[in-house]
């Protein structure tokens, strides 16, 4: 219902040219349902097909659904707030077409030394590798185009919510290419490392992302600025120490625990208590996200009410 006021809305438009954004946003509505359909047809899989099916949508809904909204609201807002162009469009465009061609079958990395097919497993690994091109394509274009105008972080909140989300992205899925690798997912399968690295990557990136694009757009669609800007400010920080608390944190503890369990005299009851201070780390980080979202609970709610004087008017 979303998707078919917007699409009318580009066949109407008489813009030859779409902008970078918004080829990210068309795609990205356009595979979502396409990935609901077929992970939710389920008479179509049973047994360790469900568990491959799974992971395929989990981690397209990942790639082909957030990240791309994601992306879409970076290349909007870094050129709008720095007041220059990205980089290089071309270079976006080569992004764009490189996290369409090999996003879709990583999920499967997830699986590697389980009962699914050999070709299978070797597919994700090449595919999530070659997501490499991509990420390395879009991190320069991002952070050439930020480090020229460096100055503006200390004038503009968002732009710190999106450099950082954009940060996020390079960090996460260059992390998630080496992770497929079988000598290194030996170790981190099935520990806290993938938690770890799907918080960088859903919080540190999208949701970072979406924060600065909403205190973007409301003072614009309101029609008045936020009360309290030094609580924005304050927002960003505990948001940002949170998850990088939260993801150093069981990042290292995923590795010590996937050692433990690699380790022939090792125990798994070792492993579990190895991982105890990694967990109290963990809750340290997630109750400074927590804080953050009533920060911005506070600024938004802040925001939307009139002052005394637009009510008397």
């Amino acid at each position: 219902m979303v998707a078919l006021p917007l699409f009318r809305t580009i066949y109407l438009s008489k813009e030859r040219h779409l902008y970078v954004t918004m080829w990210y946003t068309i795609a990205a509505l356009i595979w979502f349902p396409v990935l609901f359909v077929i992970a939710n047809s389920h008479f179509l899989h049973s047994g360790v097909q469900q568990a491959i099916a799974n992971w395929w949508f989990a981690h397209n809904v990942l790639g082909l659904w957030v990240t791309p909204l994601g992306l879409g609201i970076i290349y909007y807002l870094l050129p709008k707030i720095i007041g220059h162009p990205i980089a290089s469009y071309q270079l976006s465009l080569f992004g764009f077409w490189g996290l369409a061609l090999f996003y879709s079958q990583v999920g499967m990395h997830h699986l590697l030394g389980g009962p699914i097919p050999t070709w299978l497993g070797n597919l994700s690994v090449v595919m999530s590798v070659g997501m490499a091109i991509p990420v390395i394509t879009v991190a320069i274009n991002h952070h050439v185009s930020t480090y020229r105008h460096f100055h503006v972080l200390k004038e503009s909140v968002v732009l710190r919510f999106i450099v950082f989300g954009a940060m996020s992205y390079t960090v996460s899925s260059l992390q998630g290419s080496l992770h497929s690798l079988r000598t290194f997912n030996y170790i981190t399968h099935f520990t806290h490392w993938t938690v770890s690295h799907a918080h960088l990557g859903l919080y540190g990136f999208t949701t970072m992302v979406l924060f600065g694009g909403i205190y973007f757009a409301l003072p614009r669609i309101v029609g008045r600025n936020f009360k309290h800007p030094q609580l924005l400010n304050l927002h960003f920080w505990v948001a940002a120490f949170g998850i990088i608390i939260y993801a150093v944190g069981l990042g290292i503890g995923g590795w010590l625990q996937g050692q433990e369990l690699r380790n022939v005299n090792g125990s798994f009851e070792q492993s579990v208590r190895l991982t105890m201070p990694y967990l109290v780390v963990r809750s340290v980080g997630g109750m400074l996200m927590l804080l953050s979202h009533v920060l911005m609970l506070y600024n938004v709610i802040s925001i939307l009410r009139p002052e005394k004087a637009e009510v008397a008017k």
